[in-house]
């Protein structure tokens, strides 16, 4: 038999009300029932209008057997930390219904979760691929939880720890710290203690600055990856964009020097729209700030980031441009042999089919930008980038390919080259990846 009343089961963020959702708060309000652990309904006295029915730890299975009794009549509120589906009550709700095959008029509304609230008070350490583990031994093995610990920390992402120690279980806290110093080292970690709520402390330190027993069930941590940055009381781990300044470099010591380069280059091309970071690349990859003056851009070269995030080929002419690509690509050289016409022009009118709708890039031979420029009047591709290098023949190919009705980055004159190529398509397929 379908119930008359309803339950809501209800996360409700950290605990400050200003982080309550609209949702949250509309319903805590109208409901008959409030039900949850007495730490969560202390924090809502204020706002509750209805009856307050609270109970203590490991009563879980308990206050979800009286708020779907009571949800048969009334409009029931049954409360979470956080957000109700992670580490919640949200998931033996749903259990408990199945089990005893219970019909119930319910919904879930979401809630900011302890990880989200600590993520925002440190800056942005989780800021894209991640893992989340409990310490809590309650319902899963302390063997379980040392295996999924050991394996978050080999993946080199940020590791947020739930539940981390409490009164009864403060050895596995201490487990869990000698497993990151054998996995990561002594990595900083960051430990956020009633974070929105009163008492709020953050702190960023070594694992062995930390003192377990400071570290309690209102507390989470995040354990950096060899990419998290740190600096007094925030951390950061960067998505990637950096890359886009990085220029391919991989040791410290080479990504500080790209950093560099690109801030005083800023000083030089302070823009931040699309063409004035190809312009910075171009300038970078070649040393020669006359680059500022010599990229010509037909048309939006937003049009070829958005051919490479649907999937466009990337089609170049020689191995060198390829070489140097952050992508997959097909080089036309490999497709040419011995004719009246150069290697890589006959390799680009042969790959004529495949240059329809894909991303060209001509950084060395005139020969194959005059003809991509005869393909295209078949084969239309989406975007070209377009900057061979030479005293014969560059100029004329690159006008060819502006008087396309394509859109397309060209160098003016005679300079161009490989490298300014592969800088240039680079830049389009970092933002095809991060936008």
């Amino acid at each position: 038999m379908r119930s008359q009343g309803k339950l809501y089961v209800v996360g409700i963020g950290p605990g400050s009300k200003d982080l309550l959702t609209l949702k949250a708060y509309e319903v805590l309000r109208s409901a008959d029932v409030v039900i949850g652990h007495k730490r969560y309904v202390d924090l809502l006295r204020d706002l509750v209008r209805g009856e307050i029915v609270e109970s203590t730890m490991r009563k879980e299975l308990e206050r979800v057997k009286i708020a779907v009794e009571l949800a048969m009549e009334k409009v029931v509120c049954l409360v979470s930390g956080g957000d109700p589906c992670i580490y919640g009550i949200a998931s033996l709700l749903e259990e408990y219904l199945a089990e005893n095959g219970i019909s119930l008029n319910y919904e879930i509304i979401p809630g900011i979760s302890a990880l989200n609230a600590a993520n925002s008070l440190l800056g942005c350490p989780v800021s894209g691929d991640h893992s989340v583990v409990s310490l809590s031994d309650n319902l899963v093995s302390w063997e379980k939880i040392e295996q999924r610990l050991r394996l978050a920390l080999r993946s080199d992402v940020p590791v947020v720890v739930y539940n981390p120690s409490s009164r009864r279980r403060s050895e596995n806290l201490k487990r869990a710290f000698d497993i990151v110093l054998s996995e990561r080292g002594d990595v900083k970690v960051a430990v956020v203690k009633n974070a929105y709520r009163e008492g709020q402390e953050i702190l960023v330190k070594k694992l062995s600055e930390l003192n377990p027993d400071d570290i309690d069930m209102s507390t989470i941590l995040i354990i950096s990856s060899s990419e998290t940055i740190s600096r007094d009381r925030k951390m950061l781990t960067p998505r990637g964009y950096s890359l886009k300044y990085e220029v391919g470099a991989k040791t410290k010591m080479a990504k500080e020097i790209a950093e560099q380069s690109a801030e005083i280059l800023r000083e030089f091309i302070p823009g931040s729209t699309l063409r004035d970071e190809i312009t910075r690349r171009a300038v970078m990859a070649t040393g020669d700030l006359s680059y500022r003056d010599l990229l010509i851009f037909k048309g939006d070269p937003a049009e070829g980031v958005e051919a490479i995030r649907k999937g466009a080929k990337i089609i170049v002419d020689v191995e060198m441009v390829k070489a140097g690509l952050r992508a997959e690509a097909i080089a036309a050289v490999k497709f040419g042999d011995e004719t009246s016409r150069t290697r890589t022009a006959e390799g680009i009118l042969r790959l004529a089919e495949k240059i329809e709708g894909s991303v060209v890039g001509i950084g060395n031979a005139p020969s194959a930008a005059k003809a991509l420029c005869e393909v295209a009047e078949k084969h239309k591709p989406a975007f070209i980038v377009a900057t061979p290098v030479g005293f014969v023949g560059a100029e004329e190919a690159k006008e060819m390919v502006r008087r396309l009705e394509v859109p397309s980055i060209t160098t003016l004159g005679t300079k161009g080259g490989s490298g300014v190529c592969a800088a240039i398509l680079n830049c389009l397929i970092e933002h095809a990846r991060s936008d």
